[in-house]
């Protein structure tokens, strides 16, 4: 391959490359119907996209620069177009609904389940790209398609408990997130499972004990349920309502949002129904403990300030492992594609 002919090849894919991160920004950011005038370049997520496309962006120039002709353009632009087109059909689905919203796939939306695999590939795919490129650097020859997988499914494992270490480090403190008593804050109990006979689950129903007691104890002067509709049972914010009620609660300061059926939505609800309130001085997120890192960068995201509050509910060493897994894998979603 002459000179002349890698330049041209490096020179393509630079601005396929680019164009490609600034489209899934935009899609990240249409993802949650904000104006791409929102991007910052300084959210966690924006630059662990930009960190993964400069790596493969560096390892072109790399190998460009050192001229080496092993790197077989075919595969290389494969990589690229396969990513292209996953990541046009994650936006697609995330848009047009393929799968019915009645169908539920490991306790999710089954058209989120899909948007999310699509989205994942799309990954998965940029990953096989980055360890191509940076093979030939390192190993001056081009790797079977099968360790490419493998090196690249190692690196989405390395960046996944990079995420459960930060979750467990620089999450949830309540020295960090200080209230003050003050009857113009307004308490946000996020929503959780309810149970078949529309009953709370325990974690509902501690994180309702949590914001009834921040209003006995003067934090908060009103309080908003939050929660759609769950498979076969009424909406989380109506049965949340329901318990808050047969405990005594004043349900005349007590309000109901029963359309939004994940903590992105319900964070997105509090930014365009809630944030905009002059009268209300704070805005405090109620939850447990392994769920606020996820919903304080949701938060975050959305340029919105909030304070968290944290429910009393224990779970058992097996749950708190479960809940922590999944959190991170939620928080991997979003960071990476805003979902």
């Amino acid at each position: 391959m002459s000179k002349e002919n890698r330049k041209n090849d490096f020179a393509l894919l630079l601005i396929l490359l680019l164009l490609q991160l600034c489209c899934l920004y935009v899609v990240k950011y249409y993802n949650q119907d904000l104006s791409i005038t929102k991007f910052s370049l300084l959210k966690i997520g924006n630059l662990v996209n930009l960190f993964l496309y400069f790596a493969i962006v560096a390892g072109l120039f790399v190998i460009v620069k050192m001229r080496k002709d092993v790197w077989n353009k075919k595969r290389v632009f494969t990589f690229l177009i396969l990513s292209w087109l996953f990541l046009i059909l994650a936006f697609l689905s995330s848009k047009i609904r393929i799968i019915s919203s009645n169908v539920y796939i490991f306790s999710q939306p089954g058209d989120k389940v899909l948007t999310g695999l699509l989205f994942l590939f799309y990954l998965i795919t940029l990953l096989q790209f980055l360890v191509y490129i940076w093979s030939i650097f390192f190993d001056n020859k081009t790797l079977k398609l099968g360790k490419i997988f493998i090196r690249s499914v190692i690196i989405l494992v390395v960046f996944f408990i990079g995420v459960v270490i930060y979750i467990e480090n620089t999450g949830y403190s309540s020295s960090k997130w200080s209230i003050a008593k003050n009857q113009n804050n307004i308490a946000v109990v996020l929503g959780a499972a309810v149970w078949s006979g529309n009953i709370p689950s325990p974690t509902l129903s501690a994180r309702v004990d949590k914001a009834l007691l921040l209003m006995e104890q003067g934090f908060v002067g009103k309080i908003v349920l939050t929660g759609g509709k769950a498979p076969g049972e009424l909406p989380e914010s109506e049965v949340a309502y329901e318990y808050a009620r047969v405990k005594g609660a004043d349900t005349s300061l007590i309000s109901v949002e029963g359309l939004t059926s994940s903590t992105t939505e319900q964070i997105k609800w509090i930014k365009t129904n809630l944030s905009k309130n002059k009268s209300l001085t704070d805005i405090i997120l109620v939850s447990d403990a392994y769920h606020l890192p996820r919903a304080i960068e949701i938060s975050r995201f959305f340029n919105l300030n909030v304070k968290v509050s944290e429910s009393g509910h224990k779970l058992s060493f097996e749950d708190m492992i479960y809940n922590k897994m999944r959190e991170s894998i939620a928080l991997f979603n979003f960071w990476n594609f805003a979902l």
